[in-house]
């Protein structure tokens, strides 16, 4: 496939910043035309062009039919414990037959669970690598790196030859961040990918949840920090977070709720709502704080809201 200047470009520029010699700028053509990996404009994906600190360019393999649905990031520690392996995995088995995609970094430990979980349950998932497709990082991931090519999405902002280097994490934990319709955080040190990714996501304004963790284990520190930052604790599992499951675990709403979500289905942003004067200021605010908190809204940018429903 013919590639445009701005892709020799930029894969020239990052050659140049990684001290990567020109004999790689028709190496990688090559390689991206025998693997028939793609470009895409973050312009087509409008959460990705949300944050000006991304590239506007990102290469990719696999079905981009899948970054139409809605996404969701899950993210967590490369060494998890069981009780967070046992409820990312409940988690996404409960996202099958629903129309939405996951979103993970490829790592080891969560990110990968996330993506084997998804690819068992016929659940579309979307990986972000911190490098160019030539690299088998994490070697562990080989075989899973065939399955999502086949089942799914590998997305990255770097060539094929750009080697995972320790600034690449930190920028694909913002492209996830960006990606994401909403994130999950799961386990995650106080230093840690988890809480650089919920940090860029917090600047985004995206909607965030979190699983709570025990305060003596040290890897509850990010979940437990995202919530007292303001993101909602999965305290149940009634909650699926980004999909409304009322009906199948029989959440119960009062007249009010279900009278503030015709509401919100109406104006689709809480200053309308304010204005529309059916209901009194606070008693309109804690209303949907309470469906934000059963999951069936989430508040996005500019006091945008969505109903989310099946």
């Amino acid at each position: 496939m013919p590639f445009d200047g701005k892709v020799i470009e930029i894969i020239e520029e990052q050659l140049s910043l990684h001290s990567m010699n020109e004999a790689f700028v028709e190496k990688s053509i090559y390689y991206m035309e025998k693997n028939k990996v793609d470009v895409i404009y973050s312009e087509s994906i409008p959460r990705l062009s949300e944050s000006k600190l991304l590239q506007d360019m990102y290469f990719v393999l696999g079905n981009q039919e899948h970054l139409k649905k809605f996404r969701i990031g899950i993210v967590g520690t490369r060494k998890p414990d069981e009780y967070a392996v046992r409820t990312v995995t409940e988690i996404v088995k409960r996202y099958k037959n629903r129309d939405i995609a996951t979103v993970s970094g490829f790592a080891e430990g969560i990110d990968s669970l996330v993506h084997k979980v998804s690819l068992d349950n016929s659940i579309s998932t979307i990986a972000v690598l911190p490098c160019g497709f030539s690299n088998d990082y994490p070697v562990s991931n080989k075989n899973l790196k065939k399955r999502i090519i086949d089942n799914g999405l590998l997305l990255t902002e770097y060539s094929p030859y750009i080697k995972p280097l320790k600034l690449n994490f930190i920028q694909r934990n913002h492209v996830i961040a960006a990606l994401s319709d909403i994130l999950i955080i799961t386990q995650g040190a106080m230093k840690s990918g988890t809480l650089s990714t919920f940090s860029h996501a917090l600047k985004l304004n995206k909607q965030i949840f979190a699983i709570p963790g025990e305060i003596s284990n040290k890897l509850s520190f990010a979940p437990n920090y995202a919530i007292f930052r303001g993101a909602i604790p999965i305290y149940s599992k009634d909650i699926l977070p980004g999909i409304s499951i009322k009906d199948k675990c029989k959440i119960k709403i009062t007249e009010d709720e279900r009278n503030v979500l015709e509401l919100a289905k109406k104006y689709k942003n809480i200053n309308d709502m304010v204005n529309a004067k059916e209901f009194p200021y606070a008693v309109l605010i804690s209303v949907l704080t309470t469906l934000e908190l059963k999951g069936l809204i989430v508040k996005g940018f500019n006091n945008k809201i969505s109903v989310l429903e099946d």
